[in-house]
């Protein structure tokens, strides 16, 4: 049915890309999408291998471009789901640069109010340590930060009760307690 709308389209005058596209986008699907699920379901019923493959394709295919049409609604879907099961903390993934940076680094020592980091990466590389202090001197919740380009380390000042108002920053310091040396 699609193609035959483009066939004709273009019989009648030469169609654009963008013609195409919104002619595609626009087609409705769900009747060509409920015969081919029903016909290979048939199909398997009726144990003919063929026409079982041929139909899952067409299956297939349309599903694609169904779900090609609704994708900005999917997406929006997708980032609900993945924003109520919480994938990403399942996941153990950072959401932010923050957490990014917590993550890429070795905690040696926490005390609430008190964090000590490593990283081998800030040892000899002052850009590294003037981008690592700018950053966190930059997050407002902290008291004082001092960054050692010698030893490579970081140390984070701070008072508890005033990172609590930051969620985010409750977060990294949950990290930090579940991933400090011992």
């Amino acid at each position: 049915m699609l193609l035959q709308v483009i066939v004709l389209r273009m019989g009648v005058g030469r169609m654009d890309k963008k013609e195409i596209k919104n002619t595609v986008k626009n087609a409705p699907l769900s009747l060509p999408l409920g015969i081919t699920a029903l016909g290979t379901a048939a199909s398997l019923w009726l144990g003919n291998k063929r026409i079982h493959i041929m139909c899952g394709m067409l299956w297939l295919g349309l599903s694609a471009m169904h779900t090609w049409q609704h994708c900005n609604k999917v997406k929006k879907d997708a980032a609900k789901v993945v924003e109520k099961m919480g994938i990403m903390d399942v996941l153990h993934l950072p959401k932010n640069k923050l957490d990014l940076f917590v993550r890429s680094v070795e905690v040696s020592s926490y005390i609430p109010g008190r964090v000590r980091l490593y990283s081998k990466a800030l040892i000899g590389n002052r850009e590294k340590c003037n981008q690592v202090f700018s950053y966190l001197d930059g997050i407002e919740e902290l008291d004082e930060v001092k960054v050692n380009e010698v030893t490579g380390s970081i140390l984070i000042l701070y008072t508890p009760q005033k990172l609590r108002h930051n969620a985010e920053l409750v977060r990294v310091e949950e990290y930090i307690k579940a991933h400090v040396r011992r």
